[in-house]
């Protein structure tokens, strides 16, 4: 069983999206999505998700980061070299130009090639 990690960024990510929600539709709502996303996160620990490496990504020379879809919302993570740590890092909206923030985020070296 592996192990999840949230980095600042990843956390950060989330609550965004949690503090849109409940300022627009409520709490119950915010929490639905907060369970909604956890769960399949959860899965992970037990390699019982399908994931692919993010092809955005891959497409301007960065490697080895991985993308699950709750949609709307993507999940982006890395394994650690042992395999046995997922460190989560950023929830994105699906809806949003993904390929644009995802660049902006390498200019910003919040992630590395």
């Amino acid at each position: 069983m592996r192990k999840i990690e949230w980095t600042s960024e990843g956390m950060d990510s989330l609550n965004e999206i949690l503090e849109y929600y409940k300022d627009r539709a409520g709490e119950y709502v915010a929490n639905s999505i907060y369970d909604k996303i956890i769960k399949e996160i959860d899965l992970l620990e037990l390699e019982e998700i399908k994931t692919r490496q993010t092809q955005d990504l891959k497409n301007i020379g960065i490697f080895g980061v991985y993308e699950i879809s709750i949609k709307p919302w993507k999940v982006y993570y890395k394994i650690s070299d042992d395999y046995k740590t997922i460190h989560i890092l950023f929830v994105l909206d699906g809806r949003r130009n993904l390929e644009e923030i995802l660049i902006s985020k390498v200019i910003d070296q919040k992630l590395k090639p």
